[in-house]
């Protein structure tokens, strides 16, 4: 792979709807791609990618630069994009029910490439590495939300189709490597009820609805998580490459960080100066997309130094 990422062509992107906050883009190989296609290059791209958006966040929006870049990055890697809504955010259990959209596309979209390998491999070195499969990209804690969501989807999916007591790798997402953009923020409660508040949109009067119910809702979290100790950890494997932001305070980024490094696994910090809350691939797009690149590149070299917890 080479060590600078290349640039995006600036594409539209048209993906297909799976529900209304889950999308999928499969890829779809040019005759020229095929003609020249690099067998090792392809089976370096990961199998899949999950953009997890901001709040509010569409694929016909600024999000859709995202999914065009991950294409000229990857192009045999089929990408999901889930998106939040400020309703997703106060009731879990509809971020739960976007995510098990999620969650089923990406184990049927799994399970083909273990099949279509499984017909092209005659490599026996490969059998049994934990090569990353997925790169995930986390907006901002609305994106953190979703993931959270995903985890649970994706394990409680796994074991109703396990005709057998369902062990640890099969109920976890698969190895990946874990990019976290403008996030993740300290629980506090100012932090959650700024970011509720920001999810209102800029209407005047839709916050001032919206005020009291937040102020309920982030007191009753923070009960929660503070008094009962309701968990509330996120990610799971690694590396994983932390950008700071203005919205966000760099010690909920950094505390996250040394934790991650805490539990062994690589971290990758990149701070980025003069650009706001997820708004660092637009003001440092080079820089940005090199970090992402080029940790994708170095979870490959890994292959199974990091595991799941």
């Amino acid at each position: 792979m080479s060590t600078t990422a290349p640039e995006s062509r600036g594409r539209g992107v048209s993906m297909q709807k799976l529900s209304s906050r889950v999308y999928l883009l499969r890829p779809v190989p040019s005759t020229s791609d095929l003609a020249s296609k690099d067998e090792s290059c392809a089976s370096d791209d990961p199998d899949l990618i999950i953009i997890f958006g901001w709040m509010n966040g569409t694929p016909k929006g600024p999000l859709a630069k995202y999914v065009n870049q991950y294409q000229t990055l990857f192009p045999h890697s089929s990408i999901l994009l889930v998106t939040c809504i400020f309703a997703g955010m106060t009731s879990p259990w509809l971020g739960l029910r976007e995510a098990q959209k999620a969650a089923t596309a990406a184990h049927a979209i799994l399970a083909q490439q273990d099949q279509a390998k499984a017909k092209t491999s005659t490599r026996t070195s490969d059998k049994g590495r934990s090569k990353p499969r997925l790169m995930l990209h986390v907006l901002s804690n609305a994106g953190s939300t979703m993931l959270y969501h995903l985890y649970t989807a994706y394990a409680e999916q796994a074991k109703v189709g396990s005709s057998s007591s369902a062990t640890t790798e099969e109920v976890t997402l698969p190895p990946h490597i874990t990019v976290f953009d403008s996030c993740p923020a300290a629980f506090t409660y100012q932090t959650l009820l700024q970011g509720m508040l920001d999810g209102a949109g800029p209407s005047d009067l839709m916050r001032l609805l919206i005020t009291p119910v937040a102020y309920i809702y982030v007191a009753l979290i923070w009960l929660l998580v503070t008094v009962l100790r309701l968990p509330h950890h996120i990610g799971d494997l690694a590396p994983r490459a932390h950008n700071d932001l203005a919205r966000v305070g760099d010690e909920g980024v950094e505390r996250h960080a040394r934790q991650a490094e805490a539990y062994g696994f690589e971290v990758r910090r990149e701070v980025f100066e003069r650009s706001a809350h997820v708004a660092h691939a637009r003001i440092h797009h080079d820089r940005y997309w090199n970090v992402v690149w080029k940790t994708w590149e170095d979870g490959m070299k890994m292959r199974g130094a990091s595991q799941g917890y």
